[in-house]
Order: structure tokens, then sequence, then C-alpha cells
């Protein structure tokens, strides 16, 4: 018969043993077991990322950002960006702006998106230069760049905002850029604004060069304002502007 002492011995024996094994096995975790966002096929490593950005460890948008600066595949380097703009700090900077140029438009236009995050004179310097780019660029990415400057806070990013509305290379990005104007105004666009309806339109343009606001983010940017009254139809008609100065 097993006295009481035995059996406690091994108890305590078990205990070790287990506790043991659970060393093993987070020690395993901790310097083998991590998510392998360098090898693989592109559905495993795809995996490891997305493993990676919701663990959300301290050096996850470092691991990710070694992953996007590296010669991966387009998808891999797409959803690593993706997970890496969560994770966001200066240091990334650069290697945003490189991805801004990169010749995938997907990858330009999550660059450009994130180049916003900023908010500050160096990424509106970098997104008014998208926007104003001369050379052909996807709509896509061109409607990434005012959105973006829709977040920052340099008075360039007004100027540079109404400009487009103005002088956009297509309706759909002039509404884009007036909307965002409006919407960095505290006011809501009018569901029934088309730049189709060319006098209305324009008249919307030379109102909003009237404000107050919009004269003074000029000023500060150190930008000409250039008024064209003839295009003014007659009376204030805009619900945008009603209390509006």
């Amino acid at each position: 018969m097993m006295s009481t002492y035995d059996v406690s011995k091994k108890a305590v024996v078990g205990g070790a043993v287990a506790v043991v094994m659970l060393l093993v096995i987070v020690i395993g975790w901790l310097f083998d077991g991590s998510p392998d966002v360098m090898n693989g096929d592109d559905s495993e490593r795809i995996a490891a990322i997305r493993q990676v950005a919701i663990d959300g460890g301290s050096d996850a948008g470092e691991t990710l950002a070694k992953v996007v600066a590296s010669k991966s595949s387009i998808k891999v380097r797409r959803e690593a960006f993706s997970g890496m703009s969560h994770f966001l700090k200066p240091s990334h900077r650069e290697l945003v702006r490189k991805t801004a140029k990169d010749p995938d438009v997907k990858l330009r236009e999550l660059a450009v998106d994130t180049l916003g995050l900023y908010g500050d004179k160096a990424a509106t310097t970098d997104l008014i230069a998208v926007v104003k780019k001369k050379d052909k660029e996807e709509q896509c990415v061109r409607e990434a760049a005012i959105r973006g400057l829709a977040k920052c806070d340099d008075p360039r990013s007004v100027v540079a905002l109404l400009d487009r509305a103005e002088h956009g290379a297509n309706g759909q990005i002039k509404l884009l850029a007036m909307e965002k104007l409006l919407d960095k105004l505290g006011v809501r666009i009018s569901r029934d604004r088309d730049p189709k309806d060319d006098k209305g339109w324009r008249d919307l343009i030379q109102r909003w060069k009237q404000s107050r606001r919009i004269r003074k983010a000029y000023e500060q940017a150190g930008e000409r304002l250039v008024s064209r009254p003839q295009d003014l139809i007659g009376k204030d008609w805009h619900p945008e502007r009603r209390g509006r100065r």
C-alpha cells in the first residue's frame, strides 16, 4: 500500500513536470512560434501577416514594414502595408513616401491614403504633388490624395482642395474635393450638387471664395486667391452656405 508520503511526493513531482512542460511550451512559442512573415508561399505569409496585425505586438509595425520593403509578391506587400498602417510611426514615413511611387496602383493608393494620417506640412506637400500631378495617374490614387488632404492641418490643404474643386480632372474629383473641403469647414455638402451643372458649380466655387475662412487659409498659405465675379449668377441660393461667411 502506498503511504501518504509517497502520494504527496508523487504529486509534487508530477506538478514540477507539468510546470517544466508549460515553460517549454511558452519558451518555444516565444522563440519559434511567432508567425513567419518572410517565408512560405503567399497564402502562408498573408496568414502570418494578418496574425501579426491582430496580435499587435510592440514590434508589429517594424515586422510588417520589412515585408513592405522586401521583394515579396504584390499581394503579400499589399497585405503587409494594410497592416503596417495601423501601427504607423514617424520612422515609417520614408517607406510610405517611397511606396506612394510604387508601380502597383493599389499600393500607391494605400500609401497616398496613409500619408494623410501624418497630417502635417510634409504630408500636405506630398499630397498636393499627387493631386496636381500632370502625368497620367489613376483616379483612385488622386481620390486617395484628396482624402488625405482633408486630414491635414496645413492651410495649403484648403487651397489645394478648393483648387481641385474648381479645376479637377473630372466631375468625380471636383465633387470629392468640394465634399472634403466643406468637411474641413464643418459643412455637409448638399446631395443635389453636380459639377456637370457648370453655371451652378462655378457659382458655388465663387461663393466659397468669399468665405473669410477660405480667404484666411489662402493668406496663411501665401497663395493668391483669384476671384471670378463674372461666374456669380445672382442670389446666393446654396443651402450649404446658410449662415456661413
